[in-house]
């Protein structure tokens, strides 16, 4: 779940425990889950606390596949369905067990380290909600 600020100049990630690199919050389904956008932001809202997010659109604005690492066991295959939401940076943020920190961070100022292709991933889903966003 890409979790950004209401005008987009901000986006929240964890420092993922077992990956070692800062990448949006996510997890998996769940059974009670009704649909995938639904998994999303009840997971967002585990791995954050945060109570002000919520969905800007039902649909997904990025899927990825890639490998995971060994500190992953047996899965070696990650498919990623990327929704995006917005949050109120001011509020506290709660770390869980699966992050070792979470933060606000400009999408311009990212931190290190990052997954290699996660720029390029943050920035195509953003440009996406920029573009169908109504002028005002």
């Amino acid at each position: 779940m890409f979790v950004f600020s209401a005008d987009l100049s901000q986006v929240l990630l964890c420092f993922h425990r077992k990956a070692q690199f800062w990448v949006q919050v996510g997890g998996h389904i769940e059974e009670g889950d009704i649909a995938v956008a639904d998994a999303a932001l009840r997971e967002a809202r585990e791995e954050t606390g945060l109570t002000s997010i919520h969905l800007l659109r039902h649909g997904p604005v990025d899927v990825h596949r890639h490998s995971l690492a060994a500190a992953f066991g047996a899965c070696r295959v990650h498919r990623d369905v990327g929704f995006a939401a917005v949050a109120d940076p001011s509020e506290p943020l709660v770390v869980s067990k699966e992050s070792e920190n979470l933060g606000w961070f400009s999408v311009d100022a990212l931190p290190a380290p990052t997954p290699g292709d996660f720029t390029e991933r943050l920035s195509i889903a953003r440009g996406e909600l920029l573009r169908s966003r109504p002028i005002s």
